[in-house]
């Protein structure tokens, strides 16, 4: 696991980002620090836990005044993960669409609304972050976001989820050129068939389960995928450790046109929430068992979003203006990915798991670092205090730029 000294060592990645000047990066070094290591991931809070003069104001200007370019920022982020090979990307990765609810209590925060919640089965008043995020057998990191804003129904010139899914993708292919040619996403996003289409104008794949009402054309007839579902024979075949009975077959899915159907149902408790997927897919031609295997990997940005909101404070944005809360999720993504250069990183978060790794390895890193500084405690009764904060100073990491001067 990687403690925290060794963390610090990483945000010295920052030095080459030609988006920050050199105190700018000394700023983004503390943000970062703070978002893994600070219990309270608010502004104030990583002043007063990461910075020994807890300097909050001259660390608030550099996320709402300061001249930076955040997006630049996230694609020298995007390039340095690409030099290390834990992190690196590839053409049999896989893109991950898909959106995340925080909640919030005030409304003077940027997009806030009334949402729907999956997660808790019901609305609650937050922000609506939609990622990209990458995934392979190896690693897994965010690509960029957007936010969500609802607008009043009247107001046609706003933009729809399904926009912002495609201004994502425009992103990827024509400014990062993220190599991975197969997307995945939710039945929310399968439902638009532009998104899809958009999609394959790139020459790239997508898969995405369907809603159980969603309309396929089967023996000339137009019925629902659940219908359907009764009707079919399935075959017992073994994916991933895990046995599932299956149907497939090309067929028209309405708006989605001619694309592979996978009925698949797990065999697993009763209990279980929704043990029947219907994947469609545009890669006609794949084994079935490599569309169920490949799906599997939606799972590693769940990890994300729930590592991000109890560990990283991605619910924890206190920013009232826009570029502020868009520069905290940009630093949280450069820590959460920080985090991935460590070889032995790859543990956290597995394809099917939906369990946070992220607690674990922080509390580690915790742990061996107070057992560090015990031990050479112990091994050096004859020095004084001096000596034992020159040899801890290291963890800290200290700001060098007046914090009244803006770069």
């Amino acid at each position: 696991m990687m403690p925290i000294t060794d963390f610090l060592s990483c945000t010295r990645v920052f030095d080459e980002f030609e988006s920050l000047s050199p105190a700018q990066r000394q700023h983004a070094k503390t943000y970062a620090t703070g978002l893994v290591a600070a219990s309270n991931k608010t502004v104030a809070g990583i002043a007063r836990e990461v910075l020994p003069a807890g300097d909050k104001r001259a660390l608030n200007k550099f996320l709402t005044e300061y001249d930076w370019d955040e997006q630049q920022f996230n694609h020298e982020r995007l390039e340095e993960l690409q030099k290390h090979g834990e992190t690196r990307w590839s053409k049999d990765g896989y893109i991950i669409l898909d959106d995340t609810i925080t909640e919030k209590a005030g409304d003077e925060v940027p997009g806030v609304g009334h949402f729907y919640d999956h997660a808790e089965g019901d609305t609650v008043w937050g922000q609506d972050l939609i990622y990209a995020f990458y995934a392979d057998d190896k690693t897994a990191y965010p690509l960029t976001f957007r936010l969500y804003e609802k607008q009043d129904e009247d107001d046609q010139n706003h933009d729809t989820k399904y926009d912002l899914a495609r201004e994502i993708v425009t992103e990827l292919e024509d400014e990062v050129g993220v190599p991975a040619d197969t997307y995945l996403f939710d039945s929310w996003f399968a439902h638009d068939s532009a998104l899809v289409e958009h999609i394959e104008s790139y020459g790239n794949d997508w898969i995405g389960p369907l809603r159980s009402n969603r309309q396929v054309t089967y023996a000339g007839e137009e019925i629902s995928v659940e219908a359907l579902a009764e009707r079919i024979d399935t075959v017992e075949r073994n994916v991933e450790d895990e046995t599932y009975h299956i149907w497939t077959k090309k067929l028209p899915v309405s708006q989605l046109g001619d694309v592979k159907l996978v009925i698949a149902e797990k065999e697993t408790d009763e209990d279980e929430e929704n043990p029947v997927k219907y994947l469609a897919t545009n890669k006609i031609d794949a084994p079935t068992e490599h569309v169920i295997r490949s799906y599997g990997m939606r799972w590693r940005i769940e990890t994300f979003f729930e590592d991000s909101k109890q560990d990283l404070g991605l619910g924890d944005c206190e920013m009232q203006t826009d570029e502020g809360a868009s520069r905290h999720w940009h630093l949280l993504m450069a820590a959460y990915s920080l985090v991935r250069l460590d070889p032995d990183s790859r543990a956290l978060g597995t394809v099917r798991s939906k369990a946070s790794s992220l607690r674990a390895n922080l509390e580690h890193s915790l742990k061996e670092a107070v057992y560090n500084l015990l031990s050479w405690v112990r091994d050096n009764d004859d020095r004084g205090v001096d000596d034992l904060m020159q040899e801890i100073d290291h963890l800290f990491v200290h700001s060098t730029a007046d914090a009244n001067v803006q770069s």
